[in-house]
């Protein structure tokens, strides 16, 4: 795919779709504006649209966004090859490519998604209910993206609709808090249009209440517990969903789209399939869960994440692996590494793995709720201690109480701990982190310990978002419009 800033994707946007498998494309004739025009006019032409959407999620989680924000956290080592590692030290600025190529991606899905916003109303459509599903779901990936980009690189210019070039590069950049606003109306907007479920055949599309739910997490990130808990009940109580039997089965293929999953990033074998379980493994390693080897840029874990777990938790081995043999028959005793994703089938050619990314899991949709009921008031025999346990005891823990969780403070340190060993290696901890305000002190006594290179390396305040992609601000170099963050 070409790179796309936001002015280039406007310009060179002319990807969609050819069919449901979201990994093939038809590429058109290069368009001069931000316009789609008449290519989009019947039923099945905005569902192709639609799938391409959702197809630039795939190519954003299995090659840039998860490894970025895991690297990011506590959970990964300072000495991870690639930008990876750059991120990890805290070293990045507007030149760092990884963060080029996650801006892009984000503004080819917005791009995208008001291509289909704008022509949809227009559209010949056989069945009525899939305008409304169609339109649902690119308010969606839209308020989707902007929330994201308002996470990662602080306010967004608003782009809402289809744009010449001259228009875009005067729009003004907005405040976060005007970005993360306009994300949450494209989610209200979504879970007003989208079904509650889709058909068999269109597993993996988003809900009512994968909206809700992206939006209740929007909210918990900017500290709005009470416009977080409806939602979050609402899915509750939709009784469409549970926590699966055993953790892992949340990361098989063989229970992608289950109950647990409330949206995932869909993957399969055979030529759209997911490259991080075999990404995620060293390069030269022999085993059996990953038989065509891994790869030299994989995360390399932390002995501070491995050794979070306590004893006997049944998500440490399954989400991590510690030690392995290479194909000299050297074994490493200490490097830990990623094996959340490689439990399932692999693929027969590397980087070709079936199974699905998770987005939102029940699980996460149930601890968030925890934390506002917790947020409201500690309740010691409360249903937020009630949903605590039950995801420690999946995990094979034993129940806390207030004998050892005495008091709101204690609860919600608790609940971090818990998201930390659920959500490793799901992009969550990062935001986690920053949500709380605990990403200073966290990092930077992680930062210190011996093996990583005691403090050499250190957070700023400024550092909880990432710098404005300096290719951006070149294409773009109006300071009245569009300009680095501060301390860049």
């Amino acid at each position: 795919m070409k790179k796309n800033r936001i002015l280039t994707a406007i310009i060179l946007g002319s990807f969609i779709v050819i069919n449901t498998s979201c990994k093939d494309y038809l590429d058109l004739n290069p368009i001069s504006s931000y316009n789609a025009g008449s290519f989009y006019s019947t039923q099945s032409d905005f569902s192709l649209a639609v799938n391409g959407a959702y197809s630039e999620l795939q190519s954003l989680y299995e090659n840039n966004l998860f490894y970025t924000l895991e690297a990011r956290c506590d959970n990964v080592n300072i000495n991870t090859d690639y930008d990876y590692g750059i991120v990890s030290k805290f070293t990045d600025d507007a030149t760092t490519s990884e963060l080029l190529t996650i801006w892009e991606r984000f503004w080819v899905l917005v791009d995208r998604c008001n291509a289909i916003i704008d022509q949809i109303d227009g559209g010949t459509f056989d069945d009525e209910s899939y305008r409304s599903y169609y339109k649902g779901e690119a308010y969606f990936l839209r308020g989707y993206a902007y929330f994201q980009l308002g996470c990662l690189y602080g306010g967004m210019p608003i782009v809402d609709h289809q744009m010449k070039v001259s228009e875009i590069k005067t729009t003004v950049r907005s405040t976060q808090t005007e970005t993360f606003a306009f994300a949450a109306s494209d989610l209200q907007q979504a879970a007003e249009l989208l079904p509650e479920s889709w058909s068999s055949s269109e597993l993996g599309k988003a809900t009512k209440y994968a909206a809700e739910g992206i939006l209740a997490r929007l909210y918990l990130f900017q500290g709005e517990y009470s416009d977080a808990k409806p939602l979050l009940a609402d899915i509750i109580s939709s009784v469409n969903y549970e926590m699966a039997s055993s953790y892992e089965n949340c990361f098989l293929d063989s229970y992608d789209n289950s109950p647990e999953h409330v949206f995932h990033i869909q993957f399969t074998s055979g030529g759209q399939g997911n490259a991080v379980p075999e990404a995620s493994a060293p390069e030269q390693i022999v085993s059996d869960l990953f038989p065509q080897a891994g790869k030299s840029s994989f995360l390399q874990v932390s002995d501070d994440l491995y050794d979070s777990y306590e004893d006997g938790d049944l998500r440490r081995d399954i989400t991590i692996q510690k030690g392995y043999t290479n194909n000299a028959g050297v074994v490493d005793t200490v490097t830990c590494f990623y094996v959340k994703y490689a439990h399932g089938t692999m693929g027969t050619s590397k980087y070709d793995c079936d199974v699905n990314l998770p987005i939102l899991r029940y699980t996460d949709v149930k601890l968030m709720y925890a934390e506002v009921l917790n947020e409201e008031s500690y309740n010691a025999t409360g249903d937020a201690f009630a949903i605590l346990n039950e995801v420690r005891s999946r995990a094979g823990l034993s129940p806390l109480s207030s004998s050892g969780v005495p008091d709101q403070d204690t609860f919600r340190s608790a609940l971090m701990q818990e998201r930390r060993g659920e959500f490793a290696f799901e992009a969550l901890r990062w935001f986690d982190l920053i949500r709380t305000g605990k990403a200073l002190s966290v990092i930077n006594t992680f930062l210190s310990r011996t093996d990583q290179e005691s403090g050499k390396y250190q957070m700023q305040d400024y550092q909880a978002i990432f710098a404005i992609p300096q290719d951006e601000l070149n294409n773009n170099p109006d300071t009245e419009y569009m300009w680095q963050n501060p301390e860049y």
